[in-house]
Formats: C-alpha cells, structure tokens, sequence
C-alpha cells in the first residue's frame, strides 16, 4: 500500500468513528449496526445534519472533533520536545492523567483512587467511552484537561525557547 491509500484509509475511519460517537446524542435512538452503517456512509450524515440543522448532534461531532484536535496537539508538542522511547511514557502518562481529572469529577469514581488508578493505565477504554457517551459531561472535562495541558505545554514550550535559551547565552 503506498503511503497516500494509507492515509485516505485512516482519514476514511476516522471520520466514521467521529460521526458513529456524535450519533449517539439525540431523541432517537439507534442500534450500533445502523450506527456503524451511519458511520461508514459519514458523507452522508453529515450533509443531512447541516441539512436539516442537527444541532444536538453537529454540537456532539463539533465536541468530539475539538478533543481529538487539541488531543493531537498536545501530544505532537510532546513529540516535538522530547526523544523518542521517552515520548511513548510520557504520552501514555499524560492520556492516563486525563483520565485521572475526568474520573475525579465523576460521583461513583472520586473516593477511589485506586480505581482512577486501574483506569488511566488503560486509558482508551474511558476515552472511547467519554466519546460513545449520549451524556456529554466526561468528553468536556477531558476536553477541558487536555486543553489546560497543551496551553500550559505551549507556555512552557514559549518560556524555554524565548527567554531560558537566550538568557543561557548570555553566560
């Protein structure tokens, strides 16, 4: 396969999983087959929710769409600053630390750290579950955290490349 079938096919699945996660919401209910179905034929369903102005459901994929970009950011700003068997560690120990904050604010998961604990260690079983989720609560607090983290990365990122890198010449 060359490397542009490639990356059509990972285009092609990942906007079905986004539209399959944001068909969640709304006041009709599907089955995951018609849900997959919808998915697959992403075109689609999104043209008839702009069509038909789906808010309920543009705000979900607009939601979903959001925590993957700033979820992609953070993690190539990872990438950008730190080698390679160590990015790795550090991008499971920050998607494990979203997790974390989420399952903090949730009422059955605040008193049992251990619990929280279990989960970041694998953490894209809650992350598939915050985006599957009809109730949208979880994927704003992960998109929250995230956000919170990247800005705070590129701030950093700003603080060593602007002012410690040209202070240090001067010694």
């Amino acid at each position: 396969m060359t490397g542009a079938v490639i990356a059509w096919a990972l285009v092609e699945v990942t906007l079905a999983f986004i539209v399959f996660c944001a068909d969640s919401v709304g006041e009709e209910t599907r089955r995951p087959g018609e849900r997959v179905a919808r998915g697959v034929l992403w075109m689609v369903t999104l043209t008839r929710w702009f069509t038909h102005r789906n808010v309920t459901k543009l705000g979900r994929f607009g939601a979903v769409v959001w925590f993957m970009v700033t979820t992609g950011w953070l993690l190539t700003l990872e990438y950008d600053r730190i080698t390679a068997p160590y990015f790795l560690i550090l991008a499971e120990i920050t998607m494990g630390f979203v997790v974390y904050c989420v399952d903090a604010l949730s009422a059955d998961l605040t008193n049992r750290p251990g619990r929280r604990l279990l989960r970041s260690a694998f953490w894209m079983v809650p992350v598939v579950r915050y985006l599957r989720d009809d109730d949208s609560v979880a994927l704003i607090a992960a998109s929250v955290t995230v956000w919170g983290l990247l800005t705070t990365g590129w701030l950093l990122g700003l603080l060593t490349d602007r002012v410690a890198a040209p202070l240090a010449g001067l010694t």
